[in-house]
């Protein structure tokens, strides 16, 4: 069964995106703002009422702009079931929608205070604080009266942290990918869309995602005038991945996946058989490594024997060998010195994957849409001569490169991104802690290159390739080597 990839993935809206589509939905499907709002609010009622029922104050925050109305309409749901809460709301003119339910909330017996007064105060044994002061709509700097407030929030939670539950309605308030939240939040309802900037929370908040009728599927249609899309993956499952790791029954070495490999500079011999064995234990059917080390090759072969093995010697001369000129892909770099590093004119009909010692090697180069670069934080720095500040301006400069120099960029953190040279971004959320072990990379480097020789495109390979190995990390126990880990990768799939 093949994978449909749109299957295991979700679109991501940045702020201007997600109130186009909100816009889009209004005046193109005919659902009223109030429909909307009050979705929002019920789905959100609906997966956390049994929370915040156990408290004994609840405060809403409410902003003048929509999410305070989301807030408001929250308010109301809760008010129908007995559960009384203090509402305060910042002066200003409220949207139709907000003003609807206000009135409603108001009717039904409900009481507003100004976020502006100094009536603002947490008291109770259990508090919940809902955050729904700031939307999409939210530029910084962040001032008065929400400075303030974040203040009295963020005071609550350091003083009583087990006691006091908050909970952010679409966005944390204040927050951005550039910056921390202003205070410290339980969960997030989002609401919708999946939003671009929610996805650089800390993984202990808590995120639910609530879908109110957008039409997602349709907002991102590709074409000659599309903005670039960014993608969310998801973690394809070992019941799926398995296809990908089977040989037919009529296949031949070459079929099943060739491979050029060059690396294993003296004293790392580790990281170039650790990519080699990876690629083959997968499923790979034939492969060269070329190493500058006489004692990496000597000890490759007492590995074992069967393994085509050979020195680099005149670079000039690779890519007339014959097996070279067959390979299906190459993977430059792992535990390889830069300076051993040969630099050829990487064919444009080849997968070439870039990674460790090579990129630096290739900084110069002119290389193509089939490239693959795969830095950690401290080699992209080099790449770009720059340093990476926040992971906004990291992306940003990495988008130029790849614009630039045509070619893919898989930076490598402890949640990734893929950055295609068409604009187009892919997030890899799922960080798993077993990873963070010498040698995954090298690991990654030789499932990425088994994948490629599949003739898979860039984007599918490495979301394979990312759930594959978090699979097989989740599956082992303790804290295992990356050679530990290694050894699970086809347990799952067979």
């Amino acid at each position: 069964m093949e994978i449909r990839f749109s299957e295991y993935s979700e679109s991501l809206f940045d702020d201007v995106e997600s109130r186009d589509l909100d816009r889009k939905t209004i005046l193109e499907y005919g659902i009223s703002g109030s429909h909307l709002m009050g979705f929002a609010a019920l789905s959100v009622y609906q997966q956390y009422r049994k929370k915040i029922i156990k408290y004994d104050s609840v405060y809403i925050l409410c902003g003048n702009g929509n999410n305070g109305g989301d807030g408001l309409a929250l308010a109301f749901f809760l008010l129908q079931e007995g559960k009384e809460s203090d509402v305060f709301l910042k002066k200003g003119k409220l949207s139709e929608e907000s003003e609807y339910y206000k009135n409603l909330f108001l009717r039904a017996g409900g009481k507003i205070l100004d976020l502006e007064s100094e009536l603002l105060s947490f008291g109770g044994e259990n508090v919940c604080i809902i955050d729904s002061l700031l939307g999409t709509g939210f530029q910084p700097p962040i001032g008065e009266p929400y400075s303030s407030v974040f203040e009295k929030v963020r005071r609550q939670k350091k003083e009583n942290p087990k006691r006091t539950f908050v909970l952010s309605l679409d966005v944390v308030s204040g927050f951005s990918e550039d910056s921390i939240p202003p205070f410290e939040v339980d969960a997030l309802a989002e609401i919708g869309m999946k939003k671009w900037r929610n996805r650089f929370l800390s993984n202990q908040v808590k995120k639910t995602f609530h879908r109110i009728g957008f039409p997602i599927s349709e907002s991102k249609v590709s074409g000659p005038d599309s903005k670039p899309k960014k993608t969310l993956w998801k973690r394809i499952p070992d019941s799926l991945l398995k296809k990908y790791l089977k040989r037919e029954e009529d296949s031949h070495k070459y079929k099943n996946g060739s491979l050029l490999l060059i690396g294993g500079s003296q004293g790392m011999t580790g990281a170039a058989l650790s990519s080699l064995l990876a690629f083959h234990e997968l499923g790979g059917g034939i492969s060269l490594l070329l190493s500058p080390s006489e004692k990496t090759v000597r000890g490759v072969l007492k590995k074992d024997p069967s393994l085509m093995v050979d020195g680099i010697g005149d670079s000039s001369e690779i890519l007339s060998r014959p097996f070279v000129k067959k390979a299906s892909v190459f993977l430059l770099g792992p535990g390889l010195k830069p300076e051993e590093c040969p630099v050829l004119d990487l064919p444009e009909d080849k997968y070439c994957v870039l990674d460790a010692g090579a990129i630096p090697a290739y900084k110069e180069k002119k290389l193509h849409e089939k490239t693959l670069l795969t830095p950690h934080t401290g080699e992209l720095e080099t790449l770009l001569n720059s340093k990476i500040r926040n992971t906004k301006q990291g992306i940003s400069l990495a988008t130029e490169y790849t614009k630039a120099h045509n070619l893919h960029i898989l930076w490598k953190r402890h949640s990734s991104f893929l950055i295609c040279p068409n604009g187009d971004l892919f997030f890899w959320e799922k960080t798993e802690p077993k990873l963070a072990v010498m040698g995954t990379g090298d690991l990654l480097a030789g499932i990425l290159a088994f994948f490629l020789s599949r003739n898979l495109r860039i984007p599918d390979a490495t979301q394979l390739s990312f759930s594959l190995l978090t699979n097989a990390a989740k599956r082992s126990k303790g804290f295992p080597t990356a050679s530990g880990i290694r050894k699970l990768l086809q347990k799952g799939g067979n």
